[in-house]
């Protein structure tokens, strides 16, 4: 999965005049961190998952719901971007998870920095009123809020180098290049 920063870059290639409600849709699905419910929520447990993401998105009638549909849809293309473009493969097991972890929280914390709209941004989530919030079967208001709050604050706290393996320049193709895909293959 990209990196809530990058969700966020990838929404403004997206939707360059996007409404809040857009990009918080965009980073709610990793606010469930319980392994069984965010498969739910990132329709991993669906028997099609492209068809489940074309049927959530029929139904996503405003902006946070658009902005799930984009979360999903990047994250699946962040897998497969990965193994291409990385000399890190994709595997599993608790020592792959940490190193794949520490890279992320580099992605994540080097793009926050370098970049002020998105340090904006973040701020305006934290404050955001959740008049354009929509119920889902598993995000509630209450654990995005606390998830904007606690990734803003560790963000704040830790300015860290970029990526060795997601370099920037790697960053920025990939979201150049989901941003399109997404572009030619959904209308928001």
């Amino acid at each position: 999965m990209p990196v809530p920063t990058i969700h966020i870059l990838i929404a403004k290639k997206v939707k360059p005049k996007a409404s809040i409600n857009f990009y918080v849709g965009n980073i709610a699905p990793d606010a469930i961190i319980i392994g069984d419910i965010k498969n739910k929520v990132h329709l991993d447990d669906a028997p099609n998952w492209e068809e489940a993401l074309k049927e959530f998105a029929l139904k996503a009638n405003n902006d946070y719901l658009k902005g799930i549909v984009l979360h999903l849809f990047a994250d699946k293309k962040f897998h497969a971007f990965w193994n291409e473009k990385t000399s890190l493969p994709w595997q599993n097991g608790k020592e792959f998870w940490k190193k794949y972890m520490e890279e992320n929280r580099k992605i994540d914390s080097y793009a926050y920095h370098n970049t002020e709209w998105v340090r904006n941004l973040y701020k305006d989530m934290e404050n955001w009123d959740y008049n354009g919030f929509s119920k889902t079967d598993y995000i509630t208001k209450d654990d995005v809020k606390l998830a904007i709050q606690d990734h803003r604050q560790w963000l704040m706290e830790n300015k860290l180098d970029s990526s060795s393996f997601f370099p920037p320049s790697l960053v920025e193709k990939f979201v150049d290049s989901t941003a399109e895909d997404f572009t030619n293959g959904f209308l928001i």
